[in-house]
């Protein structure tokens, strides 16, 4: 702690839930917002429609306002005439920009976080140093919509020490060039994008569902509860909240940006926001880019585990429940398809959980996660499908993690904020990163991804979120000989403790 400032309150001896604790927990918490709305929602009404929605497939909504600062596409990509023949969209968990890259020469980066006295009505607290992240995080940190809000507060940037857990100024931490050197390496030699914002304010659920729709349906959280087997579609007790976006006017989606633009102001805005939120099924029915990818006799793989928080196909009801299912395969699919010269023209690589994804608290080492991401690219550097790919890595959510750059708010669901993001390829544009590669600042959120594909096919927008992002504009140079080297990533003695 800073001497001279504001005191920060931290609590001892906290016990730190595991997932499914905190889900239980949620579910309780839920309960608590609908008896506190009975109480406080009838001295500011909200005007919405409460009815659960029908089955009509969601189009995501009303487009963002001019004035959000949303990128427009500056490259148009002609189908057919583009050397990317394979799109591989790698997606971590819980993580930002500043906690993995915030010392990065040359980023927009911090290496310094602001805080709020969260138990003296949120006034300003301390500027705090990000200290050495650890590989083993002592636990997880709130990052649902709620403690993104909480986080962003507003465009401060100072709330991440109140989300749940946050007292201990876990998330004010970052990683180095010697803590995470492969990914530091992928950025000296390809492109560091440091504009990459997450789609919406948090969780994983919604999240991954941008990943394949640009839309999450208005959901607003994970499942409310872990109690039974199966996932989403395949377990027909679960459900959560969303906003019913079909049923929105536009007044109202006004007086919920204007709600999240001062959600700290006034303890009432939680309520306010919630009294717009409906119970839904977590299997839902959305067009997702596989649906336009078929159609148009486009190759695909979701490589992802079943029954997992991150497999945002299971969800997709007419993707479950169809011969769509069958493109739905197990991550280390994807290495065997490498060596067969059978990789699809565009591909979703979803980490298990555990290691591989990286999400902080439950005893998973980072440096694990690494090792796994330097084995997949490994497999892709030396097959016969690299000099035609293009990798796109994120992580999915902010995981409650300090970042220091405002995120545009397109809409009432986000943007949420900056995920590391790394764009990989042979033909990435050039700069003067340590091996040659460069830092893109174009604004990019999950769905500039799936504008990127859909420009490469000659495929429609699905959404208002994919028409009007940017389809990666400022990571590729095609005018140039490709560039196919790599840099020679190896797996590391990681720490245990």
């Amino acid at each position: 702690m800073q001497s001279g400032g504001p005191s920060i309150i931290r609590r001892s001896n906290l016990r730190r839930p595991t997932r499914s604790q905190i889900a239980r927990r949620r579910a309780t918490v839920v309960i608590a917002v609908v008896i506190g709305l009975v109480v406080v929602w009838q001295f500011w009404p909200s005007g919405a429609n409460t009815g659960v929605a029908g089955p009509t497939p969601s189009t995501g909504g009303s487009a963002p306002p001019p004035s959000s600062g949303g990128p427009s596409p500056t490259v148009s990509i002609k189908p057919g005439s583009n050397p990317i023949q394979h799109v591989i969209f790698l997606v971590k968990e819980n993580h930002t920009f500043d906690n993995y890259f915030g010392k990065y020469p040359g980023a927009d980066g911090a290496t310094r976080g602001k805080t709020l006295q969260c138990d003296k009505g949120n006034t300003p607290g301390p500027t705090v140093k990000l200290t050495p992240a650890p590989s083993i995080y002592p636990h997880d940190l709130g990052h649902a919509f709620v403690p993104g809000l909480t986080a962003i507060d507003g465009g401060r940037m100072d709330g991440f020490n109140c989300v749940p857990l946050g007292e201990d100024l876990t998330g004010y931490t970052q990683f180095s060039r010697k803590t995470l050197p492969a990914y530091w390496a992928l950025a000296d030699r390809f492109v560091l994008a440091d504009h990459f914002f997450t789609s919406m304010y948090g969780p994983t659920f919604p999240e991954h569902l941008y990943t394949v729709a640009a839309q999450s349906d208005g959901i607003v959280d994970n499942k409310a509860s872990t109690d039974h087997p199966g996932s989403y579609c395949d377990d027909p007790t679960e459900y959560t909240s969303r906003f019913p976006i079909e049923d929105l006017s536009q007044q109202d989606d006004r007086t919920i940006m204007s709600l999240e633009d001062h959600f700290l102001d006034n303890p009432a805005n939680l309520f306010k926001i919630a009294g717009y939120w409906v119970r839904t099924p977590t299997c839902i029915n959305i067009k997702v880019l596989p649906d336009e990818l078929q159609k148009a006799d486009v190759s695909w793989k979701y490589y992802a585990d079943t029954d997992q928080w991150m497999n945002a196909m299971q969800a997709i009801r007419h993707v479950r429940f169809s011969s769509m299912w069958n493109q739905v395969q197990p991550p280390a699919t994807i290495l065997s398809d490498l060596k067969n010269n059978q990789l699809p023209a565009v591909s979703w690589l979803i980490p298990p959980e555990g290691n591989p994804n990286e999400h902080p608290g439950g005893g998973v080492n980072i440096c694990e996660g690494e090792n796994w991401t330097v084995d997949y690219l490994n497999a892709i550097f030396h097959s016969s499908a690299w000099a035609s790919t293009a990798i796109v890595i994120v992580w999915d959510d902010f995981g409650g993690l300090y970042d220091h750059v405002v995120p545009p708010h397109y809409d009432i669901m986000g943007l949420g904020p900056r995920t590391p993001a790394l764009i990989i390829s042979p033909y990435t544009v050039a700069g003067s990163n340590p091996d040659g590669g460069s830092i893109d600042p174009t604004v990019y959120e999950f769905s500039s991804v799936l504008r990127f594909i859909e420009e490469l096919h000659g495929l429609p927008a699905m959404t208002d979120r994919d028409a009007q992002a940017s389809p990666l504009a400022g990571a590729f140079d095609f005018s140039q000989p490709p560039n196919l080297s790599f840099p020679k990533l190896r797996d590391r003695t990681c720490p245990t403790s």
